[in-house]
């Protein structure tokens, strides 16, 4: 009514401009209220946080309205109308998100107008489009659209060549944005804010109006560093321009600019005031006063005060500022910010762009395309067109289906984003500039395929055109053939005369030369037959003839000493003279008397004489005294006469010799005289030859003659042949290459029809491979195909033609790249190679997803050549970087995208402005030309990071996140490689034919088409082209040959791949396990490199392959041998007890690949989900099994083998004794069915579901021995040897990868590598990190050490995570000497950064378990001067200070039965005991050697140890009390007794005990824990021996709830090797294997938690009742709880089913329940930390029954049903507050104070009930942990845990005498986790460890207690 009233003032007041429509001021009020109201009504901020309506919006309309008359004449009623609906319109329906409620409101318009104002022309005053603008005229009317279109696209050519080249396609919506955008900066404070998706031209449209309206544009130019600071500065600049200048202004702020929420309170606070209060202070003040003062003037006013200046300044402001804010649609940011900016959407018009309309993305597609021949006039559009577009004209062009193919496209995209949503993963926000990348796709590729196939068809029409002109030559060349013949022949005949003629001479010489040659061959052999005579007669001569020499020089060398001798003789030995007479006799002397022979030898040339005596001289005379007077004497031979005398030796020789001589010499001259003769005989020959010669010689010069005039006529022959040769030659070529171009015309004419072929299904294939470029690098590869698969079916229905063979890349690259590729590391899989197809055509910059960095890689190697640069947006040098690449063109890698700055968007969006010929681009404040080659590669190794939508809308995604089918296709190529490279190079030789033979065919076919098109003249004249024939014949033959060849090596190709896909699909599933193996724990992070580093080792390094040359038995070594390296490596970076689950992932993974091996999944689920509820309990009791084994072996009878398991367990008498063996596990009774013999692996799988259902305490041993069956005996030996840290650290760390040396709190392993590197030698720099000194000594040590080749350790890295992550970047980018080894040590820690644990090799040290150890490695700290001090006293404190420490540390293990919670005692604990054990001792010996027993200050050693030192961290009672309870048995004066008991009653027996060691000296307790035989069991500790069961039962559950947390998200792509049924079976169900396992699991969890709970009614009287308030608590908080969690469990049910759309709340919690963990919204009360799901289901169940029948209970009988209810305190949600309630119970019925109340227990005897009195309230389910009770009296016990019958708690009033002293008071936990302590009870105690067996500790170190639910 009021607003009717105001607006009804308002509105005749306005009615007055135009007199005519004054009488409609009513009814224009009443409409404007009713669409007010209307809308106020419909849309509320519970729809949208923005739908807030105000009367501002009311005084908008009516002014909106004014302004458009005001300056009118006159006006229809039906141009009122239309202005009113106009203006109604845009503050109502512009706002609206849904498009349904755009209509809605059109309508509500149209009806109320039509009410209110019934005699309207209604199509004049309502027709849509109602657009309103001053453009076209000079007042504000309304406009057609079509004008208005084409004003604007011409005002756009302008706008493009001065501000901004983005080119804008005006379709409807474009036009209604910019008209609204006008509207509002034509308002004084018009201020907008636009939401809508990134890139749908909420800034450009900005701009564009603005630059029309003549504003200047403000935009920040915000960086990362950019801060609130410079944003004042900013603001303070835009505001003095529009408010001292008077410059109109847009400020163009995106909410992306908002680095810090102090931005946003500066716009609120402008928006709302038109000022910021405390913007201009001090200075900045004074300036703006000055600038005020001349501005004001310049208008012509006056103004002195400040006040007067500053109140102008804002109202300046608030006419020139338009302050344009831009969002992105998502309902949490709006709601946060309608919250914290009110002003943003009750000062803005708001506007909403949303996302583009179906007709937008239409008419973009259609205008960016409509240059391109896209119809085809045979197109028959199918009866039924899936349209993407509604309004598509019908019957559609071929044109228009393929803009709405274009469109179908990009929506698909928003079901695949639903899908991967839905399946738990990350999606890329798609937004319209991902449509306008795929239209330029498609642009450049369609113009690309289309000029390559016309290119091709043109050459080939030149190649037959080439063909027909040869044949018309051919002719002519017959022709001229005939003429050259006849030419011929002539000639040849007269050639043929001139020959007869010389022929005749030419014999008769031919005569002469064979007699001259008959002459010549007799002289020939006359000198041969001369030449064997000289020969022979020299040959004898040669025999004797070197005695003879050999004689001379021994002549020669007869010393004239010796000569002397003889002469001197007057009567010489016979010998002597007889050897003188002899020579004499030779020489021819007469005379042979001594004497005259001594005459002559005393001659001086007696023996020149010898020597140069002739023997042919000798006669024979003289020969035959010589032979018949000496040679026939005896004594007459050389070594007789020359042992007489050494001179007459040698002379007795020559003389031999020189007979001999002459004797040959005799013989052979007949001989000689034969030679003579023949000589002779040869010269006469010889002068008949000279004669015959000369004849010939004669004859030769004659024949010579006519040798030449024989020539000149061949000659003449010769060339005349030729011609007619070349003829010939001509003819037959021309003939052959009629037939080869034959059948090239044959290939040409089939290549055209190809041609026609593809240039037919061109559009389609472009648009298929476009779509794929732009929009499928994000995702997976399994997602890719989806898509395709979509679009192709979309294709095939709009009956657009494409090939249905269309290979992706082989159509987007050609082999030679390929080639290239990989040769520059890209792996050969297909996902890679894909996308480094988007790395190559890209048009928005690429963002590379990069996990692994292997994309890295490539880039880097791809552009090597360019000078590529690597940055990152974390480096310094980040802006110097990229502004260099900017301007040289280089391009540019900038990593960790996931730290954006926002500096780079302008070159991201490509906003280039154009001057005088330069091409520049903005970078904050600065200009920089733009290199036209410049390229940008951003990167990220963050797979999970979520980008916002506006980084994804300007970069083209590029997934090189490893899956599992690519994985498989790298480790199937890797191994190939290594084992069957014959295998593998026919595969390459596969690619290259499919590549370079097809290629070179191509080549040599084009350079023939080219050769054809160069020939000048005629074609038959080069012989190029025959060469090109011959070729191209040869090659196109051979491939042929090779493509007849492929199918035959693809089939031998795929069988021996076959047989490496096990172990490929192997790979690929344990590097997927190992990336979900941080589900375990936070340390096990691994990268792929790690994974492939091991899987090459294993190929390439393995000595076990050495020699064996079988392929199989080398197949079967590498896959063993990969299993055992990856867990040998793996395990040694993980906790002992997390190796096992790693071993038995990896047998399920071995399971696999084996070929005759069942994968036991059933098995294994049942192993996984044993916990699970069961809803029908069909079995009672049976003998010897308690109530927990009755129910696992019910739920293992669902197996089928193990049907019948209730009924055999009966009937095998051994069953019960087995039970109770110690080791179970070696020998498990096969209660299960075998219809086929089990092979051991199964066998063994069954054992392990028999242990855990029986005997849950030996499953880890029992896995053990399962793992060992399928992975071999030998799988855990290497890793229980110890580490061989020098070997691994030499042989497999590389110098780049740190070496992570992890341990656990408390434990230090830098010991080792100190040790290490003194073996070693090495040198070590060791540099303790935590403080800032730290941090830049160690980034100097770093670089030093990784030139030089050092090794480097830092400590306890743990303490500084921030600057881990630093310290990653840089080892990233080092470039180490391959000595360098970075050492980093820590404590295990959440904190540490999972980059630097996937970069590093772990190594995990946990101290030895044990007593005796922890007492050596306490003995091994504390020196031997320390501990023998005087007094000698001293060692043995120490001693029991050790046993104490160990004692208390062991018992950690067993919590929380050894402790109730872990705390963290260590090393400084007992560094401070021993501190404190020196200062006391010191303090009282003061000095003395020795110290008697009792002067040792026992109280205080023990006060301080329990309250302060170990006591300090303990935080509860009953655990104070156990530490007291062993610090006063061990800290006593008696300990110094010979035989003080360390421990008693040791394994259970009585009177077995552990003395205290004699001695006071270190190295004797040394020795004697060294010596500390047999194995060490709880009751050292002081535990009951059976505390090692629950310690195994916890750590096999531990384990189960691990291996569930690991049930991975990720096995959708397990497609690619899951058998055909299970395909198929998935194909149909289309979902991944965890859903479908989630959605059973879900559909059995509803079954099983009830339906409802009733709420207890509340009435005056019972509200008094504490048990009604109480129970009326926990049955609201559980009808609640139950409320939420069926409403969830029946959403996720059909979210699995595919019949709801999941929202964030829904992902998350399926994430949570596919891996067994408790979602955070069901977690209203306390369970224990690590309890699975499905164990939280059935308890909760349980709870809720129990919630239930209280609630019967009460509606049946009254409150007073409360008091008699049997409650299970467990099963209670507050259950601390129940014993409250009851307490307040019986003092308000009593009347007594509540502190004078004490709780009394009493335990019934064997289910007998026990009688409750008014005081008294009975209680169930509780268990008793390490006692029993018997009579109401506590007795220790070896059960862990016995369960109490029905207990009666009572209230009791204290009495005077009440004392507690005879009685223990014991703790009641929650759970068996002991984390929350409820309240105590006492009991009396009997037995050993009792009070009257004066040992009451027992009770506390057996950690004796009650616990109210069994979970933990």
């Amino acid at each position: 009514m009021s607003l009717t009233q105001i607006y009804g003032t308002f509105n005749r007041a306005m009615l007055r401009l135009i007199p005519s429509l004054r009488t409609y001021a009513e009814p224009l009020t009443s409409a404007m209220v009713e669409v007010y109201s209307m809308s106020q009504e419909k849309f509320t901020q519970d729809m949208q946080p923005h739908y807030i309506y105000s009367p501002r919006e009311m005084t908008r309309w009516v002014r909106g309205i004014c302004e458009a008359l005001r300056p009118l004449e006159s006006l229809p009623v039906e141009g009122l109308v239309r202005i009113w609906a106009h203006e109604g319109l845009r503050l109502f329906q512009d706002r609206l998100v849904a498009v349904e409620d755009r209509i809605w409101t059109d309508k509500n318009i149209d009806a109320v107008a039509v009410k209110h104002f019934p005699n309207i022309s209604r199509d004049t005053a309502l027709k849509r489009p109602i657009l309103y603008s001053n453009w076209l005229s000079k007042d504000y009317m309304p406009v057609d659209q079509e004008e208005l279109r084409e004003y604007v696209k011409a005002r756009l050519k302008v706008f493009y060549e001065e501000e901004l080249d983005v080119p804008l396609v005006l379709f409807n919506e474009v036009l209604d944005h910019v008209l609204r955008i006008d509207r509002i900066f034509r308002q004084p404070q018009g201020h907008l804010l636009l939401i809508g998706v990134s890139g749908a031209g909420k800034t450009t449209l900005s701009r564009f109006v603005a630059w029309l309206n003549g504003l200047s544009v403000f935009q920040v130019k915000v960086h990362n560093k950019y801060t609130a600071a410079e944003f004042d500065d900013d603001l303070r600049s835009v505001l003095r321009r529009s408010g001292c200048k008077g410059e109109k202004i847009a400020f163009i702020m995106d909410e992306s600019n908002v680095l810090d929420s102090s931005f946003l309170e500066r716009m609120n606070t402008l928006l709302a005031n038109g000022e910021v209060p405390g913007l201009f202070e001090g200075d900045d003040y004074t300036t703006l006063m000055t600038q005020c003062k001349e501005g004001s003037q310049r208008a012509g006013l006056m103004l002195d005060s400040g006040e007067e200046m500053y109140k102008w300044f804002t109202q300046q402001v608030v006419t020139n500022l338009h302050v344009v804010f831009t969002m992105n649609p998502s309902t949490e940011g709006l709601k946060d910010r309608a919250a914290t900016s009110p002003a943003l959407f009750n000062r803005c018009v708001l506007n909403w762009f949303g996302d583009w309309s179906t007709g937008a993305f239409y008419q973009v597609g259609k205008e960016f395309t409509n240059k391109m021949d896209l119809e085809k006039s045979n197109y028959v559009a199918p009866a039924y067109l899936p349209l993407a577009f509604e309004d598509l004209p019908q019957p559609p062009t071929h044109r228009h289906a393929v803009v709405n193919a274009f469109v179908f496209v990009h929506l698909t995209l928003h079901q695949a984003n639903n899908r991967v949503a839905r399946r738990g993963g990350q999606t890329m926000a798609i937004t319209p500039r991902h449509y306008l990348d795929f239209i330029n796709h498609y642009v450049k590729l369609f113009n690309e395929k289309r000029s390559d196939l016309e290119e091709q068809q043109l050459h080939l029409n030149v190649g037959l055109q080439k063909i027909r002109q040869t044949t018309e030559q051919v002719e002519e060349l017959q022709k001229s053939l005939s003429i050259k013949r006849r030419e011929l022949e002539e000639k040849n005949s007269a050639a043929k005369a001139k020959l007869d003629e010389m022929l005749k001479d030419r014999e008769e010489a031919t005569r002469k030369k064979v007699m001259s040659q008959e002459i010549q061959q007799q002289l020939q052999e006359q000198t041969k037959h001369i030449a064997e005579k000289r020969q022979s007669v020299m040959a004898d001569l040669a025999k004797v003839e070197p005695a003879v020499i050999e004689a001379q020089n021994a002549v020669k060398s007869i010393k004239k000493q010796h000569l002397v001798e003889i002469r001197s003789l007057t009567n010489p030995p016979s010998a002597v003279k007889l050897a003188i007479e002899s020579i004499c006799t030779m020489l021819g002397e007469g005379e042979l008397e001594w004497k005259s022979l001594r005459g002559i030898i005393m001659k001086d040339n007696f023996i020149s004489t010898i020597v140069n005596f002739q023997t042919g001289d000798m006669s024979d005379e003289i020969r035959g005294k010589m032979r018949s007077k000496y040679l026939t004497n005896p004594d007459y031979n050389y070594e007789k006469v020359n042992r007489a005398s050494l001179a007459c030796g040698p002379m007795v020789k020559w003389a031999i010799a020189q007979i001999s001589y002459a004797d040959m010499i005799k013989r052979v001259a007949p001989l000689r005289n034969e030679l003579g003769a023949l000589e002779q005989e040869a010269s006469i020959n010889r002068s008949k030859g000279d004669e015959v010669n000369k004849l010939i010689a004669q004859l030769e010069r004659s024949i010579s003659k006519y040798k030449d005039e024989y020539a000149v006529l061949i000659t003449q022959a010769k060339v005349i042949e030729g011609d007619l040769a070349a003829v010939e030659t001509k003819v037959e070529r021309s003939i052959a290459l009629l037939k080869s171009l034959a059948s090239e015309r044959e290939r040409w004419e089939a290549g055209s029809e190809g041609f026609k072929a593809q240039m037919s299904t061109i559009i389609g294939d472009v648009l298929l491979s476009s779509a794929f470029l732009a929009y499928a690098g994000y995702y997976d590869q399994h997602m890719r195909h989806s898509l395709f698969t979509t679009w192709c079916t979309h294709l095939q229905q709009a009956h657009i033609q494409f090939r249905h063979d269309l290979a992706r890349v082989e159509y987007l690259s050609n082999a030679d790249e390929r080639l290239r590729w990989q040769a520059n590391a890209l792996p050969s899989d297909d996902l890679c190679v894909e996308n480094a197809i988007m790395l190559q055509r890209f048009n928005r910059y690429p963002l590379i997803i990069d996990p692994s960095g292997q994309a890295t890689e490539f880039v880097m190697n791809q552009f090597r050549d360019k000078k590529i640069t690597r940055t990152s947006f974390l480096d310094d040098a980040f802006r110097k970087n990229l502004e260099s690449a900017l301007r040289f063109g280089n391009p540019l890698l900038v990593q960790d995208v996931e730290n954006y700055d926002p500096i780079l968007n302008p070159v991201l969006n490509r906003e280039l402005r154009r001057t005088g010929g330069r091409v520049l681009i903005s970078l904050g404040d600065q200009d920089i030309d733009l290199s036209p080659s410049f390229t940008i590669f951003l990167s990220t190794r963050d797979p999970t990071v979520e980008f916002p939508p506006d980084i994804c809308s300007r970069v083209t995604f590029v997934n090189f996140t490893v899956t599992r089918s690519s994985l498989q296709s790298q480790c199937l190529n890797q191994v190939l490689k290594a084992e069957r490279p014959d295998v593998d190079e026919k595969r390459s030789d596969l690619l290259k034919l499919q590549g370079e033979f097809h290629l070179r065919l191509r080549q040599l076919e084009k350079s023939l088409l080219q050769s054809l098109n160069d020939v000048k003249g005629k074609i038959l004249d080069d012989d190029r082209i025959i060469g090109h024939l011959e070729t191209l014949k040869t090659e196109a033959a051979e491939v042929a040959r090779k493509v007849e060849e492929t199918d035959v090596i693809m089939a031998e190709v795929e069988t021996v791949s076959q047989q490496y896909v096990p172990l490929a699909q192997s790979c690929s599933s344990i590097y997927f396990t190992l990336e979900s193996l941080n589900q375990v724990h936070y340390l096990y992070q691994y990268s792929l490199h790690f994974f492939l580093d091991i899987f090459s080792a294993v190929l390439h390094n393995n000595p076990q392959m050495d020699g064996v040359k079988d392929y199989a038995r080398r197949l079967a070594l590498v896959t063993g041998g990969l299993f055992q390296v990856i867990f040998n490596r793996v395990a040694r970076g993980m906790l002992h007890h997390d190796q096992l689950i790693f071993a038995l992932l990896l047998s399920r993974i071995y399971l696999k690949g084996v070929a005759h091996e069942s994968t036991y999944d059933n098995e294994f689920q049942h192993f996984l989900r044993s916990q699970e509820g069961i809803i029908t309990k069909q079995t009672g009791a049976i003998k010897g099994l308690t109530a927990e084994q009755v129910e696992a072996m019910i739920h293992l009878s669902k197996l089928p083998a193990f049907e019948d398991l209730p009924r055999k367990i009966q009937g095998n008498p051994d069953f019960s004794a087995w039970i109770q063996t110690v080791t179970p596990e070696h020998d498990v009774p096969a209660l299960w069915d075998e219809p086929v013999p089990l092979t051991p692996v199964g066998k063994a799988m069954h054992q392990l579901l028999m242990i855990q259902a029986f005997r849950p305490d030996r499953m880890l041993a029992m896995t053990h021995i399962f793992v060992s069956v399928v992975m071999g005996s030998n799988f855990f030996h290497d890793n229980e040897q110890e580490l061989n840290l020098a070997d691994i650290i030499d042989n497999e760390v590389k110098s780049s990868t740190p070496i992570l040396m992890c341990s656990v709190p408390g434990y230090d392993a830098s010991g080792r590598l100190d040790d290490l590197s003194a073996e070693l030698n090495k040198q070590i720099a060791s540099i303790a990190i935590g403080s800032a000194e730290g941090f830049s000594q160690a980034d100097k040590t770093i670089n030093s050490a990784s030139k030089s080749g050092r090794w480097v350790m830092l400590k306890n890295v743990h303490l500084a995570p921030g600057w881990l992550v630093q310290l990653e970047k840089k080892l990233h980018s080092l470039q180490p000497h391959p000595n360098f080894r970075l050492f980093l040590t820590m404590e295990i820690n959440p904190k540490l950064p999972v980059n630097l644990l996937r970069a590093g090799r772990a190594f995990v040290f946990e101290p030895p378990p044990g007593v005796r150890a922890n007492l050596l490695r306490t003995f091994s700290t504390v020196p031997a001067t320390r501990m023998g001090k005087a007094p000698s006293e001293r060692g043995r404190l120490y001693f029991l200070l050790a046993w104490f420490h160990a004692i208390v540390q062991e018992r950690l293990t067993y919590s929380p039965l050894g402790w109730s919670k872990k705390y963290e005692f260590n090393e400084s604990d007992l560094r401070c005991a021993c501190d404190t054990i020196d200062t006391w001792i010191d303090t009282v010996a003061m000095g003395r050697t020795n110290l008697p027993p009792d002067k040792v200050p026992w109280d205080a050693l023990r006060t301080l140890l329990s309250q302060c030192i170990y006591g300090g961290k303990i935080d509860n009672d009953f655990d104070q009390r156990l530490l007291t309870a062993f610090l006063n048995k061990l800290f006593t004066a008696k300990s110094f007794e010979s035989d003080f008991p360390l421990v008693t009653g040791l394994g259970g027996a009585k009177g077995k005990t552990i003395v205290m060691p004699d001695g006071i000296r270190r190295e004797q307790f040394i020795h004697w824990a060294d010596n500390l035989t047999g194995q060490q069991t709880p009751s050292w500790l002081g535990l009951p021996n059976n505390a090692e069961k629950v310690l195994l039962t916890n750590l096999g559950s531990d384990m189960i709830a691990k291996m569930l947390k690991m049930q991975l998200l990720e096995d959708d792509d397990e497609l690619a090797y899951a058998t055909t049924e299970a395909t198929t079976e998935k194909q149909v169900d289309g979902r991944p294997a965890w859903m479908r396992i989630l959605h059973n699991s879900v559909v059995n969890w509803i079954k099983l938690v009830p339906q409802k709970l009733t709420t207890l009614r509340r009435t005056a009287d019972n509200i008094k009742d504490p048990l009604f308030r109480f129970f009326e608590r926990e049955v609201n908080t559980g009808a609640r709880l139950l409320k939420d969690v069926r409403q969830d469990l029946k959403d996720i049910m059909l979210v699995c089913q595919g019949e709801k759309k999941p929202t964030n709340h829904h992902r998350s919690m399926m994430s949570d329940l596919a891996k067994g963990i408790i979602p955070e919204s069901w977690k209203c009360y306390t369970v224990p930390s690590g309890l699975t799901v499905i164990q939280w289901i059935t308890d909760f169940s349980e709870r809720i029954i129990q919630l239930q029948a209280i609630s019967t209970a009460s509606q049946a009988g009254g409150s007073k049903e409360f008091k008699n209810f049997t409650v299970w305190v467990g099963g209670l949600f507050i259950p601390e507050a129940y014993i409250t309630a009851t307490r307040q119970y019986v003092a308000q019925a009593n009347s007594w104070s509540l502190e004078e109340l004490y709780l009394e227990v009493t335990v019934s005897d064997d289910g007998r009930a026990v009688t409750l009195d008014e005081c008294s309230f009975g209680v169930k389910g509780l268990k008793l942990q390490g006692a029993e009770c018997k009579k109401n009296k506590l007795k220790l016990s070896v059960a862990i845990s016995t369960d109490l019958p029905l207990i009666a708690l009572s209230w009791r009033k204290m009495e005077a005498d009440h004392g507690t002293n005879s009685k223990v008071m014991l703790p009641v936990y929650l759970n068996a986790t002991r984390a929350q302590l409820l309240f105590t009870l006492d009991f009396e105690t009997e037995g050993v460890g009792s009070l009257q067996d004066g040992h009451n500790h027992s009770f506390y170190e057996r950690g004796v207690a009650l616990v109210c639910s069994p979970l933990g």
